[in-house]
């Protein structure tokens, strides 16, 4: 998709650099241009455009040959005025095993022990990471992390919502049947310091009890329609989205919590069917092994909402899952020099349509075009001029702005990477079957 943008954009170029030499007024700054992908159609989505920085006709100074672009792309006439999301985090026993990935940073993978790694006796039996920040939960937490970050707090409101069930121990049934296996951790709120606190306090409590689907479902229900029982303020213009992390599947409210039942799959569903009815979308992300098996409750709970189902194979690759989601109907953002015929390859575009690029730039004069892409193929592309100037002083916070978009991107490729790999083993091994079955060899 990515490819085909430049391809776009190379045309743009070429289309005005060629209006430009039959006469057109040398640094004029023209209306965005707008194309649809397919010819056979017109575009169906209107796609606002806003470039926030740097100003037409600014002066923009770095140490980098790179020009910082900061702005807004949102598709759909009369679309919403801005999102209410709330994140639905599994806090579940289970979610104390490794990841698979580095998430704290600090250069070790940690690994479960039970998996045959280890000699008996080396480490706990209650231990199920070697690295104890290294944890689904912590993978989990990340992402909550870093979604945040890139969000518009005018525009987005987010919430944080815990689920589990509490177990009794002699039984295996939930503790006691009024329990509640969900907290909301955080209304909704323009204020991400308070979400970054509440984050913190999860780890600290830990992982506990059993998985309980339609208590979390049912709690982001309340709080984002703004029932009379909420704590949330509605807001009817906000389109009103949830984000369901899980790395199981429901084991509560019926039966034991070491088993999935009918029924719990059955409650899990029926609490989304509410969430539609209210107008909401779940997109839920499943981690773990399991997740190629699209298991049931995860992927029923989106469906019904008319919501995206993601696994993610390698539970630590949720971090760099969660920065797909799409709130705004943008697909993609292109950004090109037409001064300088060079693209952007550190570009950013966040769930909100809000998005950041760093293109490289010539001294003096340059002409910019970004290019946004709709869900439904529809383009605009919006031109911007401004000169460059190099500055002798050290640009800390561009520099820091410019690692997070690569590691970003770096996470990206390798969690589609670590998929695709995934996926075709899957086929593989499928066809394997096929061919002991048509043989008759049984694996003997």
């Amino acid at each position: 998709m990515r490819a085909f943008l430049l391809i776009t954009l190379l045309a743009s170029v070429i289309a005005i650099s060629a209006h430009s030499e039959s006469g057109a007024t040398a640094g004029a700054i023209r209306a965005p241009l707008t194309t649809g992908l397919a010819s056979s159609a017109p575009p169906t989505a209107r796609i606002e455009l806003e470039i926030a920085s740097p100003a037409p006709g600014a002066r923009v100074e770095s140490k980098m040959h790179m020009a910082e672009i900061r702005g807004m792309a949102t598709a759909g006439a009369g679309g919403p005025r801005g999102f209410d999301v709330m994140l639905v985090l599994d806090v579940s026993r289970s979610t104390q095993t490794a990841s698979g990935a580095d998430v704290d940073g600090d250069g070790e993978i940690g690994e479960d022990p039970h998996q045959g790694l280890y000699a008996p006796g080396e480490f706990p039996d209650d231990v199920y990471s070697t690295d104890p920040g290294d944890t689904v939960l912590h993978a989990e937490v990340l992402a909550a992390r870093s979604l945040i970050e890139g969000l518009d707090s005018n525009r987005v409101r987010v919430g944080l919502i815990t689920f589990s069930g509490e177990v009794d121990p002699e039984t295996g049934h939930r503790r006691a049947p009024e329990q509640r296996d969900a907290t909301l951790e955080v209304p909704l709120t323009r204020d991400y310091a308070q979400l970054r606190t509440a984050l913190d306090r999860v780890l600290r409590e830990g992982p506990h009890g059993a998985t309980n689907f339609a208590a979390g479902i049912r709690l982001a229900t309340r709080e984002l329609a703004g029932m009379s029982d909420a704590q949330s303020r509605p807001a009817d213009d906000h389109k009103k989205v949830t984000l369901f992390l899980t790395d199981g599947i429901p084991s509560f409210p019926a039966g034991r919590a070491d088993t999935q039942d009918p029924e719990d799959v059955e409650a899990a569903v029926r609490a989304a069917r509410v969430s539609q009815a209210a107008g909401i979308r779940i997109n839920s992300f499943a981690l773990g092994t399991d997740a190629l098996a699209r298991p049931k409750a995860a992927t029923e709970i989106a469906a019904v909402t008319l919501g995206t189902f993601t696994p993610v194979i390698e539970p630590g690759g949720v971090v760099a899952a969660l920065q797909t989601v799409n709130f705004a109907n943008v697909e993609d953002i292109g950004v090109v020099n037409a001064t300088t015929r060079d693209h952007a390859t550190d570009v950013h575009l966040n769930p909100d349509g809000s998005f950041v690029a760093f293109v490289p730039v010539k001294v003096g004069s340059n002409r910019v075009i970004v290019n946004a892409l709709a869900s439904d193929g529809s383009e605009t592309n919006h031109e911007l001029i401004f000169d460059f100037a190099i500055k002798e002083s050290d640009d800390a916070e561009k520099l820091r702005e410019l690692a997070r978009l690569r590691k970003i991107s770096d996470e990206l490729e390798r969690y589609q990477l670590a998929k695709e790999m995934a996926l075709a083993r899957k086929d593989r091994l499928e066809g394997v079957l096929e061919i002991e079955v048509r043989d008759g060899s049984g694996g003997q």
